[in-house]
């Protein structure tokens, strides 16, 4: 199946080829396990979902908590709970003040962050910044046994993409997208020397994930309800393109998944010019903004594989037949293209197993 799967992405095939987006928090592995909180998933649970669906998978893992390895990363996390949600309050400090995070999780409803650490008017941040970005760095050396045990359990199902914060500009998701943007804005030369920190420590991390025989490494970025087109000129293009040319250098692959609106950065050419390997998802609306499948796949470079389209509200609401109309129409869209068939986003919890199944019996009736 990794073969098969990291082939398609390479070269395509003339046959169509599906692989649902299975994991990553969003719940449905979780509910074929029979669990009501998505904390509680494990690789397990998302590679047993694949089988069951009949797919082909690509799995996420998240990296370790370094503060396995580095002291002065290592959170305090304080639980309070009731029957339907869990509370998360996570303390660290600093050389320059104590930050804290406040996450949410709701029985079958995953994790919703309640406060970010750091925002545009916290004192300190871009101290705070680097200086959570050199711990990090310190954690380079011990990354790769770190993480090496996590990749070689999800590798005897398929194929892995390691995720975390790639992507410099998220400033290691210390701070909520809209105080991204401001502060980007307001400070671009504090924030530019951030990025640039970042975007070293992320490279030689990733270099030790590879290592360790990761397939890809997840590099996302938010879409244009959020961002300008002036930030992904200036920090999403330009850091993207360094860290896949590093990627590239050890033969590894880059996986982004933006399943947000992506006009007006899809028809600007801003995804080509990253040097993505696989990407998703081309989403009409109500989840994005493309209005038409095939055209957008004809903007995307031939070299890049596409994923995608079918939108979660047909997979949670409508019929069988509908769901088969759906999936025809995304092959019919994307002939002749590297195109992998698949939903508009992770499957969240309350989706039927039937109807996933319906979108593998389509695709494989039509090889």
């Amino acid at each position: 199946m990794k073969y098969d799967f990291l082939n398609y992405v390479k070269n395509g095939d003339t046959k169509p080829f599906v692989s649902m987006q299975i994991g990553a928090g969003a719940g449905f592995d979780c509910k074929l396990a029979g669990k009501e909180w998505t904390s509680q998933g494990t690789i397990d649970d998302t590679i047993r979902a694949y089988e069951l669906v009949g797919c082909e998978p690509l799995i996420n893992v998240a990296i370790p908590d370094l503060g396995q390895v580095v002291e002065q990363l290592r959170w305090d996390d304080n639980y309070q709970a009731t029957d339907n949600a869990r509370m998360t309050v996570c303390n660290l400090s600093t050389p320059y003040g104590d930050i804290s995070r406040e996450l949410k999780e709701q029985k079958k409803h995953g994790i919703t962050p309640l406060k970010y650490p750091l925002t545009i008017d916290s004192a300190n941040v871009f101290d705070i910044v680097n200086w959570y970005a050199e711990q990090c760095g310190k954690a380079v050396p011990y990354f790769g046994e770190l993480i090496k045990p996590v990749i070689d359990n999800a590798h005897k199902a398929g194929p892995i993409s390691v995720q975390w914060n790639v992507q410099p500009f998220e400033l290691f998701g210390l701070i909520s997208v809209e105080n991204l943007a401001m502060l980007a804005m307001l400070y671009k030369d504090d924030y530019r020397k951030a990025c640039d920190l970042i975007r070293q420590v992320n490279i030689d991390l990733i270099k030790e994930a590879f290592k360790a025989n990761a397939d890809f490494i997840f590099l996302g970025a938010p879409g244009s309800e959020m961002l300008s087109p002036s930030i992904y000129e200036d920090y999403i293009v330009p850091d993207s393109r360094i860290i896949t040319d590093a990627v590239h250098e050890v033969d590894g692959l880059v996986y982004s998944h933006i399943c947000s609106p992506i006009e007006p950065f899809l028809s600007k050419g801003f995804y080509n010019q990253m040097g993505i390997d696989l990407f998703e998802t081309l989403s009409p609306p109500p989840v994005g903004n493309v209005t038409s499948l095939a055209d957008a796949r004809k903007i995307m470079n031939d070299n890049v594989c596409t994923r995608g389209n079918i939108g979660l509200d047909i997979l949670l609401n409508g019929s069988l037949e509908e769901i088969e109309k759906a999936t025809i129409d995304v092959l019919e869209a994307t002939r002749g293209s590297k195109h992998l068939v698949a939903a508009s986003d992770y499957l969240f919890y309350d989706i039927p197993l039937e109807n996933v199944k319906q979108v593998v019996k389509t695709v494989n009736s039509n090889k």
